[in-house]
């Protein structure tokens, strides 16, 4: 291979880690109607399901390239951030800007090709980002709000693909761990980066670790309970309340790790921690089973 080859698939690299495809795992909240509305199993379904799925991986990739854009002079401040591609100048920023907004175009056109509530759910994702990148992440509490909104939209848009609603108990259990895994990256990063926090980002100096874990208590509280009182509501599937353990055990061993790892990142910790890995498999496949 000559050096040309090499250098544009060093580059090709460059491009794929600037679209960070790791963090597609969240994306996997699109899911979450199909399998429990007992349709996981309808054709018909599946196909839409994953186009939302697509649709929400490219747009999502859309939205980091255009934040690293906003926060490239911060990024090469940061210990670890440095070396993304754009703060390491890797990639020119103008060449990123237009990965972005073309990024953002596919993901829009995938999303109408299923249907129209579909594009708008993944339009008021993209305005919940934009608002977060130049406005909310300044502001404390509503920056941790935002991030939960996205996984709301990711539930929704997995909703209005296949035309199906998802139960209230659903919404406010994915509120409230999207919420406690935000403040628990929040936290990580004051831990990580100590004195420079705020330095990096501002809106640190208005937490502290301290006020963080209670808030995180209250939170953990709220995940539990609600899953609880979502696996009693329907009557005709008593073996549910038993997938609850999972549930504590999967929160409780987050809450442990974040306490052991320099990196609170949550996806970063699911991709790592093999206990966790085998719990939320295991969670899966028992509410199948018990769905069917």
């Amino acid at each position: 291979m000559n050096d040309s080859c090499v250098n544009k698939t060093s580059l090709l690299g460059k491009y794929i880690k600037l679209m960070r495809p790791e963090q597609y795992i969240k994306n996997l909240f699109v899911f979450a109607a199909i399998i429990f509305s007992n349709n996981i199993l309808d054709v018909q379904l599946i196909l839409p399901n994953i186009l939302a799925f697509i649709s929400f991986c490219i747009l999502s990739s859309s939205v980091y390239v255009l934040n690293d854009i906003a926060d490239v002079e911060k990024d090469r401040e940061h210990p670890k951030k440095r070396n993304r591609p754009l703060a390491s100048g890797d990639i020119k920023i103008g060449n990123a800007a237009v990965l972005g907004v073309l990024l953002c175009l596919i993901a829009l056109f995938t999303a109408y090709s299923v249907n129209i509530k579909l594009l708008i759910v993944l339009a008021l994702y993209l305005i919940n980002n934009l608002f977060y990148s130049f406005v909310l992440k300044h502001v404390v509490i509503l920056d941790v709000f935002s991030i939960a909104f996205g996984f709301l939209f990711r539930v929704l848009a997995g909703s209005v693909a296949i035309g199906v609603s998802v139960s209230n108990w659903i919404i406010l259990c994915t509120f409230f761990l999207s919420l406690y895994l935000a403040l628990g990256k929040r936290k990580s990063e004051i831990e990580y980066l100590k004195g420079r926090a705020s330095q990096h980002r501002k809106i640190l100096e208005e937490y502290s670790v301290e006020n963080i874990n209670q808030m995180m208590t209250v939170i953990m509280s709220s995940i539990i309970v609600s899953y609880a009182l979502y696996s009693t509501s329907d009557p005709t599937k008593t073996l549910m309340i038993f997938t609850t353990i999972f549930v504590v055990y999967g929160v409780f061993r987050y809450n442990y790790i974040l306490e052991k790892v320099d990196d609170g990142n949550p996806t970063t910790i699911v991709l790592s921690d093999r206990g966790i890995q085998i719990t939320v498999f295991l969670w899966v496949v028992s509410c199948i089973i018990i769905q069917f």
